[in-house]
């Protein structure tokens, strides 16, 4: 086969730069419609996604905002990752995923958002919440920079335990709801919404956006398409 001219070369070089600048650039905005899913999610006031039950908890009792809580609980996950022997889940991209996230979060929350009152407004505002959560996690997964925290030690207890990916994650989001729960965090309805409406949305738009950087041995519903 020919080699390539020094401008095709040049060409090329010059892609592989571009290249990762949209895909942090992708990750960078899935991360905050992911943040913008949480904060709808705790304005709806029907119960906070599992971990932000946590969170919210957390928050409260240590003094923290609820970007701070979700970073903080982040960087644990980490350690216990690594110590579980998951170092291959973590990278740049999980540290940079905590703390996009949970800035995002304190960015929103910071504009004055106001919660739901009437019953149509909290169910609006669930919606809006699991269908962002879900695009914010393809939309920053499919660029391929990396693992959130909470993925990488699904990913390790699933190598652990004789359970599959899906049921360590419904396990590990119970456990984690009702610990938050037992600590003063917002448990209801909208909790149980979100944990049963984000994932069969999150397939819908893989199918409409495609894998993206994804390997093919990640098993998604996608079409055909990058």
């Amino acid at each position: 086969m020919a080699g390539l001219s020094t401008e095709e070369t040049t060409q090329t070089a010059q892609a592989q730069p571009a290249e990762l600048i949209r895909r942090i650039a992708g990750f960078s905005v899935g991360c905050t419609i992911l943040a913008f899913g949480i904060v709808l999610s705790v304005k709806a006031n029907l119960g906070a996604a599992a971990w932000d039950v946590l969170h919210l908890a957390i928050a409260q009792r240590v003094g923290l905002s609820l970007g701070q809580a979700s970073i903080l609980v982040s960087a644990i996950l980490v350690v216990l990752t690594v110590l579980l022997g998951g170092r291959w889940t973590v990278s740049w991209g999980t540290v940079a995923n905590a703390l996009l996230v949970g800035w995002a979060i304190d960015g929103f929350l910071a504009l004055g958002i106001p919660g739901a009152a009437s019953i149509p407004a909290r169910v609006v505002y669930l919606a809006g919440a699991i269908f962002f959560l879900a695009l914010g996690s393809v939309v920053y997964t499919r660029v391929g920079l990396g693992a959130g925290s909470r993925d990488g030690l699904i990913l390790v207890l699933s190598q652990r335990l004789p359970l599959t990916v899906g049921r360590v994650r419904l396990c590990l989001e119970f456990l984690v709801a009702v610990s938050g729960w037992l600590l003063g965090g917002p448990i209801g309805v909208g909790t149980l919404a979100i944990v049963v409406g984000t994932g069969p949305t999150a397939d819908l738009l893989f199918r409409v956006l495609g894998r993206g950087y994804l390997p093919d041995n990640v098993r998604i519903p996608e079409s055909r398409r990058r």
